[in-house]
Formats: structure tokens, sequence, C-alpha cells
């Protein structure tokens, strides 16, 4: 599963602009049982990684063409419109889904969800906002060869959330049977639990989600920048292979670094070179290019790195966020734009929105953020090995001499 949030941030992380947001894995995620759009929208926080409000979601099944069962191929969410005219509103998420359903192999069906749609004075949702919602919403199967098979509004009241079918298993309801009714709760439905237990947790808001990858640590932060200086009088001490080790024991054991070995990790990450070998050595998974090459002593440096957790993904992205809040704002870029083609291709694609962002703010002429930051705004999904093939085949081919060429601004030393 995936979750798509294109698109940029507004420039107070509190008050999230207008955004998109997508989900595909190469990880398999647990195998869920869910029965009907009101199990679906109970997992849809878990997915997506908060509770949305005032927002449009989508999600894309693949149905099997062989029996019944659909697979959740996409999820992708944005911000409602200013205006109450919804017609074009998804048309952000085209290229997602006409991808997702270009890889299936059966029929795609699309479930859609209105998340507090502008009311009227009655308290009702506005005809306009439910009349665009519905067109835009076949607006998109049409363009996209999928299916309309559920579209359902949300509204959360003082007696608990409640859902009102305007389309139900491909049906249209009429308005005579159109009535609000409770949704189905989190704890309700098994395959919350089961999202819980791998590690896909529920923050409030989209706001949440972006305070956790801003937070700062400014004492430890300061205690990395005087072991950066300390470093930079005595260049002699930098260890590239110690400090690859231990940012792979950061991420895969949840151990915290010192000063010392933060500023390590941070001075060899602000090598463009570095930087390739551990993306090389985290995500395998990766269609690496023919040519690509990385000098001889960073391949030896990184040869213990050991692949990205695929069940425990979180937590390494955890782990990268706790150290990026404690080395200097400034410096972060590198351990950013790392998280960030992390969670893409792990399917946390609001937390790679995020992480992306910040990287940009750091380091506006980072080109791995920038292409990253191209392929988040239209849904791209990442490309996979092709099977058969031996992967990371990049970082395998030593090239004779480090280039000279540092990217980031790679802090001296």
């Amino acid at each position: 599963m995936t979750n798509h949030e294109p698109g940029g941030r507004s420039p107070k992380p509190d008050l999230p602009a207008p955004d998109i947001t997508s989900t595909s894995s190469p990880a398999p995620d647990p195998a869920l049982r869910l029965s009907g759009a009101g199990q679906l929208l109970a997992v849809l926080p878990h997915l997506l990684g908060y509770r949305p409000e005032r927002s449009i979601v989508v999600v894309a099944l693949s149905l099997d063409p062989r029996g019944t069962l659909g697979r959740v191929v996409f999820t992708g969410r944005l911000d409602l419109p200013a205006t109450p005219d919804l017609r074009v509103g998804l048309q952000p998420l085209r290229f997602a889904v006409q991808q997702a359903a270009d890889g299936s192999s059966g029929p795609t069906l699309l479930a859609v969800f209105g998340h507090d749609l502008p009311t009227g004075p009655d308290g009702e949702v506005d005809r306009s906002a439910l009349e665009g919602l519905l067109a835009a919403s076949r607006g998109l199967a049409d363009d996209t060869g999928c299916h309309v098979h559920d579209l359902v509004l949300v509204r959360d009241t003082n007696s608990g959330r409640q859902v009102r079918a305007v389309v139900a298993d491909g049906e249209d309801v009429t308005r005579q049977e159109q009535c609000w009714c409770p949704a189905p709760s989190a704890p309700d439905v098994p395959a919350a639990a089961d999202l819980v237990l791998s590690g896909r947790g529920v923050l409030p808001s989209r706001a949440a989600v972006a305070a956790s990858v801003r937070r700062r640590d400014e004492e430890a932060s300061r205690a990395t920048d005087v072991a950066l200086r300390l470093l930079h009088l005595a260049p002699g001490r930098l260890d590239e292979g110690r400090a690859l080790r231990d940012l792979d024991a950061c991420v895969h054991e949840g151990r915290t670094l010192d000063a010392r070995q933060r500023a390590q990790v941070t001075v060899v990450l602000h090598d463009r070179w570095a930087r390739d070998a551990v993306l090389a050595r985290w995500l395998p998974d990766l269609p690496w290019a023919e040519g690509a090459s990385v000098p001889g002593e960073l391949v030896e440096a990184s040869r213990d790195l050991r692949p990205w957790p695929t069940t425990t993904h979180q937590d390494g992205l955890e782990g990268l966020l706790t150290l990026a809040s404690q080395v200097p704002r400034d410096l972060g870029g590198p351990l950013l734009t790392l998280g960030a083609m992390v969670a893409w291709t792990r399917g946390e694609g609001t937390v790679a929105n995020e992480m992306c962002d910040l990287a940009l703010e750091v380091d506006p002429g980072s080109q791995l953020a920038g292409l990253l930051r191209r392929a988040l705004e239209v849904g791209l999904r990442p490309p996979r090995e092709e099977p058969g093939r031996p992967s990371g085949r990049g970082a395998e081919r030593p090239v004779g001499r480090r280039a000279r060429g540092r990217s980031g601004g790679r802090p001296a030393a």
C-alpha cells in the first residue's frame, strides 16, 4: 500500500496548505481483511499516518480478475479546495491513480471519502459541493479507466463520527435512501489492530506530522556543533567506515549517538558519493543505473550497511528524524533527504513530503531533494528492480579516485 501527498507545504508548518498524499510500498504490508467502505474508512488514518480533516481521500483497489477480492494499491489525500465547486478537485491525483490502474491485473475500483464537506444554513452538506464531488469522482474514474465503487461523506458530531453513502457497491443511493449513520470505529475492525502491530501509528492531524519532522533538540545540536569544530581542527580523525556503521546502528537498533559520532556522520553524509553508497545499501530493491559508480573506499566503508528494515521501517525513520534534530539545522539536509527517499519507497508519502520540504529549506540546491519533490508532486511510484537482476550494482564498481566535487556544502574536516 502507498499513501500519496504531492504538493508543497505551508510556510507555517502548523497550518498545512492544500496538498496531496500517496501510498505504494515495496515491502509487503500485512494482509488485511476488510469488508466494505466502512471498515476501509476505519483504517484510513493508519494508512495516511494521521486523522484526515476537511479532506478528500481516494483509495484505489485492484480487483482480482479471477475472484471478488480487491487489493488496496493506492491511497491519496488532498485538502478540500476553498471553493464549494469540487468538480476539478481530484485532478492532482490523476497521474497517481492512472499509474495504479495501469499496474493492476484486473479492474480498478475507487472508493472516495469526502471529509467535512461545506454545509448550508440547515447544517446539511451543501448540494453543489456534493454534486461537484460526485462529478469529480466520476471524471477521475473515466479519465483513468476506473470505476467509482463507493462515495461516502464523513462528518464528526458530538455523538461521534458519522457516514452517509452516496454511491455504494457501484450503485447510486437515492436521496431518499441517503442518511447519516455511525461510522465503524477502529477498535471494531481487526485490520486496524494489524496495522498498529506493523508499526503504522496515527497522529491527531496533518500538522502533527509536520511538527514531528521539524522537531529540534537544540542542546544536542550545540554539542554536535562543538564536535564539528573540533573535527575541523583534526580532520585526520574522520573515520568514514565507523561513521556509517554508527548510522546503521542508529536506524536498525535505535542506538543513541554521542556528539562526536553525530559530527562524524554529518561530515561523511555531506559527500554525495557517501549518500549514494548509503542509498544503494539501504534500498537494494531500486533499479540503480548501470553507469552509477561509487569510489572504492566508500564501497568498502559501506559494505556492512544493512538493507532498510521492511517490517519496522517506521522505527528507522524515527531514528533518522531524531538524529536530524540533533545536528545544526543548516547541516541536516543530507539526513532529511535520505529519510525522504526511504519514506517514499516505503509508502510513507506524508512523511516523505515533510522531510523533502524541510531538506529543500535547509539546502535549496539539493538535486536529489528537488527530483524527489517532483516525483511526490505527481504521485510517482518508486521504480522496482527487475526480477532476477542483481540489485545495487552501481555501489560495487569502484572508480579510481574520489571525485572532489561536494554537494550540499560539506563541512570542512
